[in-house]
C-alpha cells in the first residue's frame, strides 16, 4: 500500500520516512549508505522491469550476483548486456521520470560510445535529509553501464526476486556471470579488489564457467584466440595471481564487505591454494 501511495503522489516527505525506516536499524553511516544505495538499486531495477526494458538488456556483473544470489558484499554499479537495440536516452529519461514520481531530486549524466553506454544517476540531497552526511553537495550516485557488444556465447534466464519489491529480472546464468568475472580478473588493466572477492565466491560455490563465452571475451579484448579448458584456466589464473597486489585488493574491498572478518582470507597464498585444489 505504501508503494502505491508514494508512487502516485510522489510525496518526498513520505519517501524520506520510508527510507529512514529502512536504514534506522544500522549503526554507522557507512552501513546506512550501503543499504540505502542497495534499496535504490532495487528501485531502479523495478522501474526497468515495469517499463519492459528486460526485453532489451540482461543484468550482469557483481551487483547481479549480489541481488540474485546474495553475494555477501555491496556493489556500486548496475551493469547490463545488450540483447536488443535500446534507445539509451529514452531509457534514462523514463528512469528519471519514475524516480521523480517517487519524490527524488534526480540529476543524470551520460555518455555513449560504440560499445559502452554509461550514465550516473545522482540522487540529490537524500544523504543530507537522512543525516548520513554533513557535506552540502554530496550526492548518492549509481552508475548504469550497458555493454552494447557483449561477447557471444552467454546464456540467459529470468528470476523473480522479492527484496523490497517483487521483480522479474532477465540476467546471465551463474556460469555466464562467472565467465564475466573470470575475464575481468584475467584481462582488466588494473587491480580491482571486488573482482578477486567474487572470484573466491564463485570457486567456493563450485560453479563452472561458460568456457565458450570466456574464450570470446578473451579474444575480444586481447585479440588472441585461446581455447579455454579447465587446466588452461587454472594455469592462467595462477599466472595472474603472481602479479596481483593483495594489499590493494584487501584495502579496496573493505568498504564493500558485510563481514569484516572475511578480510583475513584475501591473501595470495590462500588464493593460490584455492586455485591449485579447485576441481
Amino acid at each position: 500500500k505504501l508503494y502505491q501511495i508514494y508512487k502516485t503522489t510522489g510525496v518526498s516527505k513520505l519517501m524520506k520516512e520510508v527510507l529512514q525506516d529502512k536504514i534506522s536499524k544500522y549503526k554507522t553511516n557507512s552501513e546506512k549508505y550501503n543499504y540505502l544505495r542497495e534499496y535504490l538499486q532495487l528501485l531502479i531495477l523495478k522501474i526497468i522491469e515495469e517499463k519492459g526494458y528486460f526485453q532489451n538488456i540482461a543484468f550482469v556483473g557483481g551487483t547481479a550476483v549480489r541481488i540474485l544470489y546474495d553475494l555477501p558484499r555491496f556493489s556500486e554499479d548496475l551493469d547490463f548486456s545488450s540483447i536488443k537495440k535500446l534507445n539509451f536516452k529514452d531509457f534514462l529519461t523514463n528512469i528519471k521520470k519514475e524516480l521523480e514520481l517517487y519524490g527524488f531530486e534526480i540529476e543524470i549524466t551520460f555518455k555513449e560510445t560504440k560499445t559502452v553506454k554509461n550514465s550516473f544517476i545522482k540522487f540529490k540531497n537524500i544523504l543530507q535529509e537522512l543525516n548520513i552526511t554533513n557535506q552540502i553537495d554530496q550526492k548518492l550516485s549509481i552508475k548504469i553501464e550497458i555493454d552494447s557488444n557483449p561477447p557471444k556465447g552467454y546464456e540467459l534466464e529470468s528470476t523473480i526476486i522479492n527484496k523490497e519489491f517483487l521483480i522479474q529480472i532477465r540476467h546471465y546464468t551463474k556460469s555466464s556471470l562467472f565467465s564475466g568475472k573470470l575475464h575481468a580478473v584475467l584481462c582488466r588493466k588494473f587491480t580491482k579488489g571486488r573482482d578477486y572477492y567474487d572470484l573466491l565466491w564463485f570457486i567456493t560455490k563450485k560453479i563452472q564457467p561458460n568456457y565458450a563465452q570466456l574464450a570470446n571475451a578473451y579474444f575480444q579484448t586481447e585479440n588472441k584466440k585461446l581455447n579455454f579448458t579447465f587446466p588452461i584456466l587454472k594455469t592462467k589464473l595462477l599466472e595472474r595471481l603472481t602479479s596481483a597486489n593483495f594489499s590493494i585488493i584487501s584495502k579496496e574491498i573493505q568498504k564493500f564487505i558485510i563481514n569484516p572478518q572475511e578480510l583475513k582470507y584475501y591473501q595470495k597464498d590462500i588464493y593460490i591454494n584455492q586455485i591449485k585444489n579447485w576441481d
